[in-house]
């Protein structure tokens, strides 16, 4: 759920920053685009990790649980904004970085979200119509978790008391 909720959340600040066309989500429409004034989310990666931390909750019921993470995921995004003035794109910029909060929850569980460049681009080194861009790396560190329940004491079988 990480990659399509990142996904929506980015779309819908694009759209609250002033983004006023329908934002692309593949490179391929976005270069066959013929607007000026442009919006984008493309996928960029995402690195996967082993990772074995653990940590314990209490449930909705107030039972005790261990959630193990079992996998780092790390998911990045460019967000493009494009438009006719320097000044129309800033504006829309500051509007988007201005609404990315601190982090987003997935399935319960804490995302944090990292702006990690940007990149500004005029119509010369573009292929965008767009006479001024400003690209947007973004990236959210997730995971894969599991839980598991504590054993109850009066489940455990006592077998043997060794004395020494």
């Amino acid at each position: 759920m990480l990659y399509a909720e990142a996904k929506k959340y980015l779309l819908d600040r694009l759209k609250e920053a002033g983004v006023k066309s329908k934002p692309h989500t593949t490179r391929k429409s976005l270069e066959r685009s013929q607007d000026s004034h442009v919006g984008a989310v493309l996928f960029e990666s995402e690195d996967i990790a082993r990772n074995g931390s653990k940590t314990r909750y209490s449930d909705q019921t107030g039972a005790q649980k261990k959630r193990r993470k079992v996998f780092d995921r790390r998911i990045s995004f460019t967000v493009i904004i494009g438009d006719y003035t320097e000044d129309a794109v800033e504006s829309m910029f500051e509007r988007f970085l201005s609404g990315i909060g601190s982090g987003i929850t997935v399935d319960g569980n804490f995302v944090p979200i990292e702006v990690e460049a940007a990149d500004w681009v005029d119509s010369d080194d573009s292929i965008l119509k767009a006479k001024v861009a400003v690209q947007i790396k973004i990236r959210f560190d997730g995971g894969v978790y599991r839980d598991t329940d504590f054993a109850k004491v009066s489940e455990l079988v006592v077998e043997s008391i060794d004395k020494n």
